[in-house]
């Protein structure tokens, strides 16, 4: 008889306007690994936040060894030894294995910390997990690769029951990941469940005993690991082709050259060559990590070129900052809009105005009559829903928002316009206005970058692909070329 250390019944999650989880259920066996997989988007960050009390869900119940889980939290979690080890490490740099193993919950002896004990059990859990390095070694001497095995360590230190894995061979050698495969079958035969959570499915298909696939917040299915193939996975990840839109019959004639890049490379991207023509959207694909955002700060002049060449309307040029971006007629609407691209606590009218007040200035004194008019007018093409001017952006839904943010940059009159994750968390009826924006702009001979982890928003509204995988362009295609599960594969491709 099967033993569920973990059930969930009839879960949800709703956010205004958004069901990001919808009526799942899922049991996780005692010592056994469960494969959670699905495309971007799908629901698995949301789902291990439920798991780790980081968020409560909307309805439905979660039962832990039989009882139900009331009130959780982040710290009940680890009380309940329920361990994450996130993509994204959480360590101090500058101090020791021994004390991130440890911070928070030092071993004490009287009033003094008990060092040599911690030393001791450090150097247990490093031959756990296989590295040969003293616990006085600081974190940052180590490679991303020991780290990610540094965060292992760290659960183990809490007694795991429930071990978490969300993308863990990222960062990882083939000898690390070999190391790490053996670390997870070790915790099995001691009883420890692990929930893992990969973009590569031949993991996922070599660990798992159970895989779990989700879409678009639902539970497709759940079968056992032998079962499945790769072929069979994707399938029930993607669903369907997807469909495609009227974009591919709207193009306009394409002109010059407007954005060219030729091997460039900084510490984030290597060897990235590739063109953006006048009028076009150019959809850049790919997991988390892959490089996608980090090719937008090169070419904004936000992460410093170390080789290559970037040449715009095939003049070189040399984008050492984003002002220097700025003066080449180049925008960045970040996919972070709240910290990056607003001031929620300023007004409509401030937010749309501050990159551009030279447009409405006249010997260094704002026009602000000509400042509203104008502000009014850009807003009223993007259909932007705001009670008056001088209303907080704060108060704007999550839709309007982004409108604030892309009407900022039109009023530089931008020629190139990068879209970082443009419709991230935001309604469906605000999402298909912010596409429209987008094919207006393409059809004003606007040249427009857009990124995005929504595989049906890339293939729907592009001209061309480029797929990134590791800090490299993995592919090339024209849209109406691409399948969605080509785009999966290229994605996780290594290079």
């Amino acid at each position: 008889m099967n033993e569920y250390i973990l059930t969930l019944e009839n879960i949800t999650k709703e956010y205004p306007g958004v069901t990001a989880l919808n009526n799942i259920n899922i049991s996780f066996e005692k010592g056994k690994t469960h494969g959670l997989v699905g495309e971007n988007g799908a629901g698995k960050s949301t789902l291990i936040k439920l798991l780790t009390g980081a968020i409560d869900n909307t309805t439905g119940t979660i039962f832990y060894k039989g009882e139900e889980l009331k009130q959780n939290s982040p710290i009940k979690s680890l009380d309940r030894k329920i361990i994450p080890v996130y993509q994204e490490l959480n360590m101090i740099p500058t101090l020791s294995i021994c004390d991130n193993i440890f911070y928070g919950h030092e071993m004490t002896k009287g009033v003094a910390l008990d060092k040599k004990h911690m030393r001791e059990k450090t150097s247990e859990l490093l031959k756990q997990v296989g590295l040969k390095i003293t616990p006085e070694t600081k974190v940052k001497e180590l490679g991303i690769g020991n780290q990610q095995l540094i965060e292992i360590a760290k659960a183990l230190i809490k007694d795991v029951e429930v071990l978490i894995l969300d993308e863990p061979t990222t960062s990882l050698t083939d000898v690390e990941k070999e190391n790490l495969f053996s670390i997870i079958k070790d915790f099995k035969k001691r009883g420890i469940s692990i929930i893992y959570i990969s973009h590569r499915l031949d993991e996922v298909l070599q660990l798992s005993d159970t895989i779990t696939v989700l879409r678009n917040g639902e539970v497709i299915d759940t079968k056992p690991a032998y079962e499945r193939n790769e072929e069979e996975l994707i399938k029930s990840m993607v669903g369907r082709n997807l469909s495609r839109s009227a974009r591919s019959e709207e193009n306009i004639i394409k002109k010059e050259k407007v954005l060219e890049l030729k091997n460039v490379s900084t510490h984030k991207i290597k060897e990235v060559s590739f063109h953006l023509l006048e009028g076009e959207i150019l959809g850049v694909a790919g997991l988390m990590g892959s490089g996608r955002t980090e090719l937008a700060e090169a070419i904004f002049g936000i992460d410093q070129k170390i080789s290559g060449e970037v040449f715009i309307n095939q003049a070189l040029k040399n984008i050492h900052s984003p002002k220097d971006a700025v003066d080449e007629n180049i925008a960045f609407i970040t996919e972070d809009r709240k910290s990056l691209g607003l001031m929620l606590d300023l007004s409509v009218l401030e937010n749309v105005t501050y990159a551009s007040l030279e447009g409405v200035t006249k010997k260094g004194i704002i026009n602000k009559d000509e400042e509203r008019q104008v502000v009014k007018e850009i807003l009223e093409k993007l259909n932007v829903k705001y009670a008056s001017l001088d209303e907080k952006v704060v108060n704007l839904s999550g839709g309007n928002q982004q409108k604030i943010v892309i009407a900022k940059w039109l009023l530089t009159n931008a020629s190139i316009l990068i879209f970082d994750e443009p419709t991230r968390g935001i309604d469906i009826g605000s999402k298909e206005e912010i596409y429209g924006i987008l094919r207006d702009l393409a059809k004003e001979g606007k040249a427009i970058i857009l990124i995005s982890s929504e595989n049906e928003e890339i293939m729907n509204i592009t001209d061309r692909v480029l797929i990134m995988s590791n800090g490299r362009i993995a592919s090339e295609y024209k849209s109406e070329e691409l399948t969605a599960d080509t785009l999966f594969k290229d994605s996780a491709r290594l290079l």
